[in-house]
């Protein structure tokens, strides 16, 4: 995993939202997408995880589609390509090994989140 390459793609993507000089109020809005991003996608790879034991390939098909959407959209572009993986294999009518998925994404979400979080403080206007 490599951190920079991560951060310089969120970065790159909070650039897009909030421009290239970005005031107070663009800085704040990127901190809370941050933030409900951190917030949020926990608890979606949880329910991720229970459809993937559960075997439900167009439940986990779904699931994966929203996460991936979420993750595309603030950046995090290697998370967003292991919910891809999900996706497609559930599509495929395969739902993929519960284990190695998970702690796939449980590295990716760890770090991403913890860029996030800080990504968020240094946002925060002042």
């Amino acid at each position: 995993m490599d951190v920079s390459t991560r951060e310089g793609e969120i970065r790159a993507r909070l650039a897009d939202i909030g421009g290239p000089e970005p005031g107070d109020g663009e800085r704040a809005l990127m901190a809370r997408l941050a933030r409900s991003f951190v917030a949020k996608t926990p608890g979606g790879v949880d329910r991720l995880a229970e459809l993937l034991r559960g075997g439900d390939h167009r439940a986990v098909q779904d699931q994966a589609h929203s996460l991936k959407g979420s993750a595309a959209n603030i950046g995090a572009d290697q998370l967003a390509a292991i919910f891809r993986e999900v996706e497609d294999s559930a599509r495929d009518g395969v739902v993929p090994d519960p284990d190695l998925t998970l702690g796939r994404l449980a590295a990716e979400q760890a770090l991403v989140l913890g860029l996030l979080e800080s990504l968020a403080k240094e946002l925060e206007p002042s």
